[in-house]
């Protein structure tokens, strides 16, 4: 255990440099990839016959089939970032579920809360004046909305509206719930009650969400595990990040192929968890290979420009994420009512497939400014009216003890 505690405290250090800065573009880029694969799916015609396309179509195709994985990277981050501060708090005695979910809720709802409403706002116009066909019954639209705001998508309700990326949402929060339960039962020491609640409490996360997403948690788990590892000597040759960023191509475009049914088998499948762990043991792999070979040797190069583009595309990274999709289901129906059919992939069609890629990001930059910018500031009044709350109840404490003394 003492050399697990060593290799993290290792790991915690080296993610404090540079290596930062390539994460924070990783997840911006991944973000942006989300919006090219939703957005193609809408904007171009022609896609099953990429072989008679030029090399240019076939780029592009490339390019827009690469949002799936892009997802399973997320997950693989998440993993590495908040099981980071879980282990980081627990390690320095500092754990507190009070801290922790006021971080992690605060987090998720400053965007999630507007995010659903913009959905219900553009599926209202999307329903009403260009032909979409969304929630017909208000109170199955009022339960969705509920129900998505809980994360209980695809568990007890469907993804709100138009809003399909959601489902990945839930994924991410009963993560984070979790994580600490298991790491606080098996590697904490806690009293036989608690022990007999986290206990619990698994097994209710465990039973209700559903084997898929009880999968899926190995893949967010490899994060975790890139924190633990110790360095390996041999594994510090020079080529070794360039083998393991090639494998991580290789594995996202794998992953679609075998989607879509053009690798090893002939028809479209959904069950692909083996090609997602497949991806995310590629990027676990390459995010390794990032702390323990590349961080010394990138340690004191000036990031600078390079760090305020990551910082601005991952400042707004989840706001695009939660917002894209209803955007664009909004203006396709638009553009269909008024005889849009469709892009065949060509010069023109990347131009303006570049163009409104850019206006989503532009307008999820905007929305992020009153939505995800904003989480210190929601993060300090939790805190601040949770402290008074517990500093109100010690004091009623102490002064019922002086009566009944």
């Amino acid at each position: 255990m003492r050399k697990v505690n060593s290799n993290f405290s290792k790991t915690n250090e080296l993610l404090e440099g540079n290596v930062s800065i390539f994460l924070d573009l990783i997840r911006g880029i991944s973000a942006i990839l989300v919006v090219m694969e939703h957005l193609s799916s809408r904007l171009f015609v022609g896609y099953g016959n990429v072989q008679n396309q030029n090399v240019l179509s076939k780029i592009l195709y490339l390019l827009n089939i690469l949002g799936g994985p892009s997802v399973i990277i997320f997950f693989v981050l998440s993993g590495l970032f908040i099981s980071r501060s879980v282990l980081k708090a627990v390690y320095e005695n500092k754990w507190s579920w009070q801290s922790y979910l006021i971080n992690r809720l605060s987090r998720l709802f400053v965007v999630l809360v507007p995010a659903l409403v913009l959905t219900l706002i553009l599926d209202i116009i999307a329903v009403n004046f260009f032909g979409y066909v969304g929630y017909t019954n208000i109170f199955q639209n009022l339960k969705a909305f509920i129900g998505n705001l809980f994360f209980l998508q695809n568990i007890f309700v469907g993804v709100y509206g138009s809003n399909a990326p959601l489902w990945s949402l839930n994924y991410e929060f009963w993560y984070y719930m979790l994580f600490p339960v298991l790491l606080l039962l098996f590697f904490n020491k806690q009293g036989k009650v608690f022990k007999l609640l986290y206990t619990i409490i698994a097994i209710l996360i465990f039973s209700t969400v559903g084997m898929k997403m009880n999968s899926y948690f190995f893949i967010w788990l490899i994060g975790t595990f890139v924190l633990l590892l110790p360095r390996v000597n041999f594994l510090r040759r020079g080529f070794v990040p360039v083998l393991a960023l090639i494998l991580v191509f290789v594995a996202m475009i794998v992953r679609p192929l075998v989607m879509t049914g053009r690798l090893f088998t002939d028809k479209w499948t959904e069950n692909l968890f083996v090609v997602d762990l497949f991806v995310g043991l590629a990027f676990g792999f390459f995010i390794y290979t990032m702390l323990h070979i590349v961080a010394e040797r990138i340690r004191y190069i000036e990031f600078s420009e390079l760090g305020k583009i990551s910082k601005l595309i991952a400042g707004f990274s989840f706001s695009l994420y939660l917002i894209h999709y209803p955007i664009i289901n909004t203006v396709y129906y638009w553009a269909a009512k008024n005889g849009f059919s469709g892009l065949q992939p060509n010069l023109i069609s990347v131009i303006v497939e570049v163009v409104l890629v850019l206006l989503v990001c532009i307008t999820a930059y905007y929305f992020s400014r009153i939505t995800e910018a904003q989480t210190h500031v929601i993060r300090k009044f939790l805190n601040m009216k949770t402290n008074t709350f517990m500093f109100n109840k010690r004091n009623k404490e102490i002064r019922k003890q002086k009566v009944a003394g």
